[in-house]
């Protein structure tokens, strides 16, 4: 009599019909997503004040060279070299906000705060960047193509008003050519600085650390000491300063000149 066959392993498997997952029930009422955040902050608030240690120097891109910059990419007719303005040229170097206001695009503070950071000090340059998030003035300026638009994120400056800097400078690309500068200075300066933080990634401590460190090794503006040269320094100011700023913004008191400023007036 002839042994029964052995099912084969493939035979088991189907033997019985596969069993289906098992469903839980979802609840037809919809989720409040924003009543939940509001039990569980992620980022927080900050404000402060930066202030300057050294004079700022602005280079906003002005109308014409953004409009000489369209002409050659769309090959247009190139007119003819115009005669230099220095004093066009200062006033194409600033941010203006409207109302005599001047401002500085908030990337540029946010990037040094960046520079400081680095994953050898225990603080990731991209956690940085993912975790801090700085508020700014939206501020629309002229595009060198009409109908576009341009939106530029600003913080307001507050200080003493611009001055003409005239400054010897080498421009070009292999055969770089001298020529004069002419760009805005803000000798006495201040910002006050609003945005949030997430602080399951980076700490508040972390992040005064970061704003100090940034405004002395990196700076802000033209020939900043991360670009070979000492002005846009800064520091986070003391609250005796931030009173001092706080009252002046509101023109209930005179421009807080730093110490340094004074002795060398002297």
């Amino acid at each position: 009599m002839a042994k029964p066959k052995k099912s084969s392993i493939l035979d088991e498997k189907f033997d019985e019909a596969p069993k289906m997952p098992t469903m839980t029930a979802v609840s037809e009422t919809p989720v409040n997503l924003s009543a939940v955040l509001s039990k569980q902050a992620v980022y927080q608030p900050f404000h402060l004040w930066v202030v300057g240690d050294t004079p700022l120097i602005t280079h906003a891109w002005s109308f014409k060279a953004k409009h000489e910059m369209l002409a050659k990419q769309v090959k247009a007719t190139k007119a003819g070299k115009e005669q230099r303005d220095p004093q066009a040229d200062f006033v194409s170097s600033l941010y203006e906000m409207g109302d005599g206001c001047y401002g500085f695009p908030v990337t540029g503070l946010k990037n040094c705060i960046l520079s400081a950071a680095h994953k050898d000090k225990g603080i990731a340059r991209s956690d940085v960047m993912k975790a801090l998030f700085i508020s700014a003035e939206m501020v629309r300026v002229r595009p060198a193509l009409a109908g576009a638009v341009c939106d530029m994120p600003l913080l307001r400056i507050y200080g003493g008003d611009p001055e003409m800097r005239e400054d010897m400078v080498k421009i070009g690309g292999i055969n770089k050519v001298a020529n004069l500068a002419y760009r805005g200075q803000f000798t006495v300066w201040a910002m006050k600085v609003r945005g949030k933080f997430n602080p399951a990634v980076i700490t508040a401590e972390a992040l005064a650390f970061l704003i100090q460190e940034g405004g002395i090794a990196n700076g802000i503006g033209e020939w900043r000491n991360e670009r070979k040269g000492i002005f846009g320094a800064f520091h986070l100011a003391s609250a005796e300063e931030e009173k001092q700023w706080e009252k002046y913004a509101d023109g209930k008191g005179p421009l807080p000149v730093p110490e340094s400023y004074k002795m060398a007036a002297e």
